[in-house]
């Protein structure tokens, strides 16, 4: 591409910009990626994601690059200090919702580089790397300059947009003034990544927060022999003592020898709790660290920069390709009060664990353990979170509700006249009314859906039912079935517009939808 045919410039070329980079490709769109550095960053940082995200990856056609540099997520225990199991964390068993595991260990930089070799197969991406994004003026007709940092050459771009991806100390956002809420919380932790030499080393099976008010640390069982450690830095300690070698190898006695694991990486950090007050500034927008920062108790840094990712592609390709800005407008409204939502759950957590005073860590095991004793104490990661309950999600009418709305749709793997597949790979890219099989589509809904410019397509549970859409599980079936309805109207991003009982109903849905996306057209 020439400099100014790019319609995005996505700035930061870590997972969540490489990410929208191939989103915005595969809908079509020009897109240019940069980077000050001139490679991925060749040490971990984030290692856990959810099925969502490689859901994303599936779309773009990465996922089998990326499952290679992927693990088993155990599940995780929350023990007191003498031990005293006070919380469990599992998955969902299978048949999988989303028929990838709900939750992964994962290799960033392998990660990074899967997502970059996959940008290169389509011809309307361009990436850059060691090309410095030096200013930006007029955010509602965006002037970028570029600085080469190989060659020392500067050039401007005039992209219509620019999504800012350019992680905790964005440079896009602090040039568009635009400030950070605090959430009230800010803790220092030391971070240890080591891979263990061949042998046996006799560790936990599972993932383990250590409430210990002492010093509350973390053990997490990355991919393959990558193991790591998260340790609290206790009030007076200095966090460039503690992250010295024979520091670190102190804090890891209790587990290793020194013969027995090398260290990859340590670093210290403040977790913190954070959200940009604006999400998108005329025609600049910002995702992922740029404008959300979550203590990391959850996993949910990188997996919420990716869902912000999967949320702005379709409507910036969707408005590139003629529809109205007012439905970027969206994206903010969404996904910030989600975030927020999100941020809170996680900080409930890291209160527990970051404790400090005996006496409330005394109390706060009784009470746990109290809660293990009566049932309550093994949850499921993903019932924590909510759904999305703003912007463009069905609100229901006359009487029907949309139980289910702004959830991630199931995915359930289907079979028909090809081979087994994932029900995603099966169905064209945009909104998608999904009906199961029992329910037979009216005429006027098949009407309605022709002039919103979709296809119903059934999804049929048992092979004899004239479909070519046969699940396997009853993965969708059983789902639909909770919210009580028999149809769904999916968005792009495969989160749910909203769920209906029947096809009047699901009239009503597409109806609603046409009406929702036509007000962002006034």
């Amino acid at each position: 591409m020439t400099q100014d045919e790019a319609d995005v410039v996505v700035v930061g070329l870590g997972p969540v910009g490489i990410t929208l980079c191939n989103l915005l490709a595969a809908a079509g769109v020009r897109v240019e990626g940069i980077d000050a550095a001139d490679d991925v960053y060749a040490l971990p940082r984030a290692i856990g994601m959810d099925h969502e995200v490689m859901r994303v990856f599936q779309n773009i056609g990465a996922a089998d690059a990326v499952a290679a540099a992927t693990g088993e997520y155990r599940p995780s225990e929350y023990r007191s200090a003498d031990g005293v199991l006070l919380r469990r964390f599992e998955s969902p068993s299978e048949p999988y919702p989303l028929t990838w595991p709900p939750y992964m260990t994962f290799l960033q930089p392998e990660l990074e580089r899967a997502l970059r070799a996959n940008g290169k197969k389509f011809p309307n991406l361009t990436l850059r790397t060691a090309t410095e994004l030096v200013d930006l003026e007029n955010p509602d007709r965006p002037v970028l300059t570029l600085h080469d940092k190989v060659s020392g050459e500067r050039s401007k771009r005039t992209p219509r947009y620019v999504v800012g991806c350019d992680g905790a100390a964005s440079f896009v956002r602090r040039r568009l003034g635009v400030a950070l809420e605090d959430l009230d919380f800010d803790e220092p932790w030391l971070v240890v990544d080591m891979i263990l030499e061949d042998g046996h080393v006799a560790l936990p099976e599972t993932n383990v927060q250590f409430c210990d008010p002492a010093r509350p640390h973390t053990y997490v069982r990355g991919p393959n022999r990558l193991r790591r450690w998260e340790f609290m830095i206790l009030p007076g300690e200095n966090p460039a003592e503690i992250n010295r070698p024979e520091r670190i190898r102190q804090l890891l006695s209790p587990w290793l020898r020194p013969d027995q694991a090398r260290l990859w990486r340590s670093a210290t950090y403040n977790f913190h709790a954070l959200v940009a007050q604006q999400w998108r500034v005329d025609s600049v927008f910002l995702a992922g660290d740029a404008c959300h920062m979550t203590p990391p108790f959850l996993a949910q840094g990188m997996v919420q920069g990716i869902k912000d990712a999967a949320n702005l592609a379709w409507k910036l390709a969707y408005v590139i390709g003629g529809g109205s800005e007012r439905l970027l407008d969206t994206y903010q409204a969404e996904r910030r009060p989600f975030i927020r939502e999100v941020i809170e759950i996680t900080k409930r957590l890291g209160r527990v664990i970051c404790e400090l005073d005996p006496g409330k860590a005394r109390a706060r095991n009784a009470e746990m353990v109290a809660a293990m004793h009566a049932g309550q104490g093994v949850q499921v990661r993903q019932n924590l979170f909510p759904p999305i309950r703003h912007g463009l999600v069905a609100s229901g009418v006359d009487g029907w509700s949309t139980a289910g709305a702004g959830e991630p749709c199931p995915q359930p793997w289907v079979v028909g006249p090809f081979d087994r597949m994932r029900l995603d790979d099966a169905l064209p890219p945009g909104f998608q009314p999904l009906i199961a099989g029992e329910m037979d589509p009216s005429p006027r809904l098949l009407d309605k859906s022709r002039e919103a410019g979709v296809a119903v397509h059934r999804v049929a549970q048992e092979r004899s039912y004239p479909s070519l859409l046969v699940e396997e599980d009853r993965v969708l079936a059983d789902w639909l079935t909770s919210k009580r309805a028999r149809a769904v109207l999916v968005r792009p991003d495969h989160v749910v517009f909203g769920t209906a009982a029947e096809s009047r109903e699901a009239e009503q849905l597409v109806h609603q939808l046409q009406t929702m996306l036509a007000a962002t057209d006034q």
